[in-house]
């Protein structure tokens, strides 16, 4: 079970939902069984937008974009005059952490905003499925708002739009298309299959859906700048001028491993620190958008000992603003 399994937030609406077993997979089953319902009674869908327009339909949902600044002024002169005056307010809700907004309107229907402004613009395929996620568990939202959280239900609903958006009698068969039995995945394939399955998706979101359906090991990481839990508690008593302060390391900040890399415990430890002769080093100190190399994960040691599986492994990695994603495949996983 999971830590989100976890959460007093999702246990309840899993329970108002009356459902049994692990909270989180069955919330998304809930989910995907409406959905599977709504396409079997539409006919079926050939492309994502063909499913978002039936979903979106059954939830009595209709979106909106702001691309610039006079979008807002768009939907004001839209909505107001049919009495609906929060959207004379609307800029206040899009702050600079905040992806997209929901309102309820006097006659039901849901408008969700998607601020695609700026770099949210990548994010624009996974905010519209964020907000589809947040209707399919509850059916009359009033008013909400998309903000970048680690807030449980917020996690939730990312997880569950990472399932429903990236639709598997769509997707697999397209990304069965791109890699071959036992292959590795890399991430020309996952762009080619983004480009083909939907271009406004971004590249991670594509990438974890790739790593779910892949059928050989792959451990997907993130890592950036931090200090250890230690030296952050250690820094809350220090005083302002004090020069002895640590210095931050490159450490993984998230590690996911898919179902046949679980299987073989191929994994990193949240917070270890990245060694310097690693790739994913490499990839970040130079700012790269593609490396890749060999190496053994048994390089990867842990500050009291001991390290990480005696694993050869492919790894590539990308460099992004602050932060270097990677994957890491056995050699013999190709």
């Amino acid at each position: 079970m999971s830590a989100l399994d976890q959460e007093q937030d999702v246990v309840d609406l899993a329970e108002k939902l009356g459902l049994t077993g692990s909270p989180v997979a069955a919330i998304i089953n809930f989910c995907q069984d409406q959905i599977d319902t709504w396409v079997q009674e539409s006919g079926g869908v050939t492309s994502v937008d063909e499913l978002e327009a039936v979903v979106a339909d059954r939830l009595n949902l209709v979106f909106e974009e702001v691309n610039e600044e006079s979008d807002f002024d768009r939907l004001k002169a839209k909505y107001v005059p049919m009495g609906e005056p929060i959207f004379a307010a609307l800029k206040l809700d899009l702050t600079d952490d905040t992806y997209g907004t929901m309102i309820r309107l006097k006659d039901g229907t849901h408008v969700a905003v998607i601020d695609c402004r700026g770099d949210k613009a990548a994010r624009r395929f996974f905010t519209r499925w964020h907000e589809i996620a947040h209707l399919l568990v509850e059916e009359d939202v009033d008013k909400q708002v998309f903000r970048s959280t680690d807030e449980p239900l917020e996690r939730l609903m990312d997880q569950i739009a990472g399932h429903v958006g990236f639709y598997d009698s769509i997707f697999s068969p397209l990304f069965n298309t791109h890699i071959s039995e036992g292959g590795r995945l890399t991430f020309d394939i996952v762009e080619a299959v983004r480009q083909e399955f939907c271009p406004y998706a971004s590249f991670q979101s594509t990438l974890y859906a790739c790593h779910r359906r892949l059928t050989t090991p792959l451990l997907y990481i993130e890592a950036r700048m931090e200090y250890t839990a230690n030296e952050r508690r250690g820094l809350k008593q220090m005083r302002m001028f004090d020069n002895d302060k640590p210095e931050k390391k490159l450490r993984v900040r998230l590690a996911v491993p898919n179902g046949p890399a679980s299987e073989m415990e191929l994994t990193a430890r949240n917070n270890m620190r990245v060694p310097e002769s690693s790739v994913v080093y490499r990839a970040f100190a130079e700012e790269l958008t593609d490396a890749s190399g060999e190496e053994n994960l048994n390089s990867w040691t842990f500050s009291k000992g001991g390290s990480l599986i005696d694993c050869e492994v492919f790894i590539q990695a990308r460099r992004i603003d602050q932060a270097v994603m990677a994957t890491m495949q056995p050699n013999n996983g190709r």
